[in-house]
C-alpha cells in the first residue's frame, strides 16, 4: 500500500467504524536487524503497512503478512491488537507504517 493510497483509505475506515475525523495519525518507521522480532501493543489503534518488505512476518489479530508464505493467501496490510514483526532474514529490513490513534 502506498503512502497516498494509506492517506485515502484511512479516513474511510475510521468513518466506518464511527470514529469520523476524531483520530491521530503517526508515521512509524521500524529498522530490525537480522533475526530480531518487535511487539506493539495496539489494542485500540490501527498499524497500516506502508511498504511489500520482503523476510519478513508480521502477524496480529487482523491476520498476518508474509510474502515468503505460500500457504498465506491473502497478505494483510492493516493490523491491530498485539502486532509481532519478525525478521527472518540476514539482512537489516526497513518496515513503515501509518499508525492510526482513535482519541476515545
Amino acid at each position: 500500500m502506498t503512502i497516498a493510497l494509506a492517506l485515502e483509505y484511512i479516513p474511510r475506515r475510521m468513518n466506518d467504524i464511527g470514529v469520523g475525523t476524531n483520530y491521530f495519525i503517526r508515521f512509524r518507521h521500524f529498522m530490525l536487524v537480522p533475526l530480531e522480532t518487535v511487539e506493539i501493543d495496539a489494542y485500540n489503534q490501527f498499524f497500516i503497512q506502508l511498504d511489500e518488505v520482503p523476510d519478513i512476518t508480521i502477524h496480529s489479530e487482523f491476520g498476518q503478512y508474509d510474502l515468503s508464505d505460500a500457504s498465506i493467501n491473502e497478505q494483510q496490510y492493516e493490523h491491530q491488537g498485539q502486532v509481532t514483526i519478525y525478521n527472518y532474514s540476514a539482512d537489516i529490513r526497513h518496515v513503515r507504517f501509518i499508525q492510526v490513534i482513535p482519541k476515545n
